[in-house]
């Protein structure tokens, strides 16, 4: 690994930190890293594993259009998931310098939204989803849409007694679905487009 900047590991850890020079337009050289040597958005390693080559919308298994009984309890679609820049997932909550940058857990809401169900900007908010509650700070933003919830991820409280340091009170996790159907291609389940319902805490 070290080879490209020609030292050993001992001479590295005596040196200190690298800074290996960017490369720029290194496809010039050799190509993309797939079987055709390009940028390929008709996907020939996906065709050969016989799944659909192109991209495609199919609904996902909870939505308002694909349950809409679940719909009249649980009216929004969530989504989980968007980076914290100053954590790593559920990584570094416990560290006070990086936790400055983000304190509490928050839920982003359209001020429509927000407006309807009686939530002012850092209110706590209770989420619901089929599976369970947890409770997040009301961040008021034009950027989501007035039928979409955006929950944080990865939330725990190393302030808080062990072992599980409140990580049940405000985890997406707890809200987000790991039953099947599955990706037929990648496996996953549905992390960001499930139903649920928010109101004031």
């Amino acid at each position: 690994m070290l080879a490209p900047i020609g030292m050993s590991f001992d001479e590295l850890a005596a040196h200190g930190p690298v800074k290996v020079p960017m490369k720029y337009r290194k496809f010039e050289e050799k190509g993309f890293a797939t079987p055709t040597g390009r940028i390929e958005l008709y996907s020939t390693r996906l065709e050969e594993l016989g799944y659909d080559p192109l991209p495609y919308y199919e609904e996902p298994p909870e939505s308002p259009m694909s349950t809409p009984e679940l719909a009249k309890t649980f009216p929004y679609v969530l989504t989980t998931g968007a980076r914290i820049p100053v954590f790593y997932h559920s990584e570094y909550r416990q560290l006070r310098k990086l936790r400055r940058g983000a304190q509490e857990p928050r839920v982003e809401i359209h001020p429509a939204t927000a407006e309807k169900h009686g939530i002012e900007r850092g209110d706590w908010v209770v989420i619901s989803s089929p599976r369970g509650s947890i409770r997040q700070r009301a961040v008021i933003s034009e950027d989501m849409h007035p039928h979409v919830i955006h929950c944080e991820h990865g939330w725990w409280f190393p302030e808080r007694e062990g072992p599980d340091h409140g990580m049940w009170e405000s985890n997406a996790n707890v809200l987000t679905n790991q039953s099947p159907p599955y990706d037929p291609a990648m496996g996953t389940y549905q992390l960001r487009a499930l139903l649920c319902r928010i109101e004031r805490a």
